[in-house]
């Protein structure tokens, strides 16, 4: 008697999972490249509100508000500057809103930025407050918000020095 036996050997199957694994791995990093340049984006948008907020409540409010955060956490914080000394005091000044930047993204450098009743960004010692937010992500993409003297905003592609 003649049987055939029907089916798919070892050796089949085994080349089936090769090159599924092989076009996975050519799939997956251009997707988690993606979702890390959509994080950084929406970090940097998040960042930018903040700080046209601030620059509202400064103008609205009687004191200056401003935005602060250090490059060794992923948050930062929305400040209103009760005792217009021209840096934060934990005790005195009054926290708007801290925000937890999305995963995998971190801050550069440390930042502070205070606007004072005409909507100028101030330093901590009151002087001229332009400067820049360098953010990165996992893949080491960067992305720089620039704040210039008059106070308007504006985001730039790498890491950058804003004029």
């Amino acid at each position: 008697m003649d049987r055939k036996v029907r089916g798919y050997n070892i050796f089949e199957i085994l080349v089936v999972l090769v090159i599924i694994g092989i076009l996975m791995a050519v799939v997956i990093r251009p997707i988690l490249v993606f979702v890390a340049n959509q994080r950084l984006n929406q970090a940097v948008n998040m960042i930018v509100s903040d700080i046209n907020t601030a620059k509202v409540y400064s103008l609205s409010k009687s004191n200056p508000a401003g935005i602060f955060g250090d490059a060794n956490g992923s948050t930062y914080n929305l400040f209103i500057n009760i005792d217009n000394n021209c840096s934060f005091n934990q005790g005195t000044d009054q926290v708007i809103r801290t925000v937890t930047l999305p995963s995998g993204i971190t801050i550069s450098a440390d930042f502070f930025f205070l606007f004072d009743r005409k909507g100028y960004p101030r330093n901590a010692s009151c002087g001229l407050g332009m400067g820049s937010i360098v953010l990165k992500n996992n893949f080491d993409i960067y992305k720089t918000i620039c704040v210039d003297r008059f106070g308007r905003v504006r985001v730039e592609n790498g890491s950058i020095t804003c004029n």
